[in-house]
């Protein structure tokens, strides 16, 4: 285990145990024990068609490069994706997506990275959007503006020109390499068409999301404050942040901090994300994993 590893299992590790220590344990049992499953299962369909939005987007990207797989095809890949995306800070496990299609990785990895970069940018404004228009909390507020110059900058990191050259000239990275990361990135930024349908479909993805989230909400307590439903963006972009694993204990943090921010049950603000989380990350995930083994086999 190397030190990164350590410190994000200890930094996750750290939230969860400062979280329950602060919380009414019994409370938290009570919320996923009264539960109402049934009005939940209404957000399989979002859930649904969530994954095949995603599936599209990839498709649409993959595209750009003249590189054209069936949507059932893109889809399996995104669950797989969604599987080693669980077990890695910040999703970065999805670039695994690269290595099941029969191209070029140094063509392919980029078109994981764009959708993960489009991603970002629609959830960067939505949080935004939400902080300006719901949460006017000033610690948030500059919590925010501290997250957008992160991602900000590791955008310009990952698409900059000449950024990528020393990044490929210090790993010792083949010209060919690098060329071909280059001219993937641009042919996807020049492609207006494209880039639309993907923003689109972006935007498609997270309002789903949000249905979703209301669903989770209101499945939990029905009384809970439907404004909740809009701090979605806000805990998923911290949840990005790779600092521990698979985001836990930074989304349960920041959720728990909005739902005292609205005086509603902190209990509810530490039960909701892992309740989304395991409806659209987890459940995925494991469909992800028993098609890997079937590749295997």
């Amino acid at each position: 285990m190397n030190w990164k590893t350590a410190g994000k299992i200890a930094i996750t590790s750290g939230l969860m145990l400062y979280l329950i220590s602060k919380l009414d344990l019994k409370a938290i049992y009570e919320t996923f024990t009264q539960m109402d499953l049934a009005f939940l299962s209404f957000s399989l369909p979002f859930i649904a068609l969530m994954y095949l939005i995603k599936a599209r987007k990839w498709q649409t990207l993959l595209n750009c490069i003249n590189v054209q797989i069936p949507i059932r095809r893109s889809l399996e890949i995104i669950l797989i994706g969604t599987f080693y995306g669980t077990l890695t800070p910040g999703r970065a496990g999805e670039v695994s997506r690269a290595f099941y299609i029969d191209t070029e990785k140094s063509r392919s990895i980029p078109t994981v990275i764009m959708d993960r970069v489009i991603d970002i940018v629609c959830l960067l404004a939505l949080s935004v959007l939400s902080t300006v228009l719901f949460f006017k909390d000033r610690n948030l507020i500059y919590l925010m503006v501290l997250v957008v110059l992160l991602f900000i900058a590791g955008i310009i990191i990952i698409t900059n020109e000449r950024i990528i050259t020393f990044i490929f000239k210090s790993f010792s990275q083949r010209k060919e390499h690098k060329e071909n990361y280059i001219k993937t990135i641009r042919e996807i930024t020049e492609n207006r068409k494209a880039l639309f349908i993907v923003f689109s479909l972006t935007l498609a993805y997270y309002i789903l999301n949000l249905i979703v989230y209301w669903i989770v909400i209101k499945s939990l307590s029905p009384t809970l404050n439907n404004i909740l439903t809009f701090s979605l963006p806000i805990i998923v972009i911290l949840g990005n942040i790779p600092i521990s694993i698979s985001g836990f204990g930074v989304r349960e943090f920041a959720s728990v901090t909005i739902f005292r921010m609205l005086n509603e049950n902190s209990a509810y603000g530490f039960s909701c994300p892992l309740v989304l989380y395991f409806l659209t990350s987890l459940s995925p995930a494991l469909f992800g994993f028993l098609l890997t083994l079937r590749k295997k086999s």
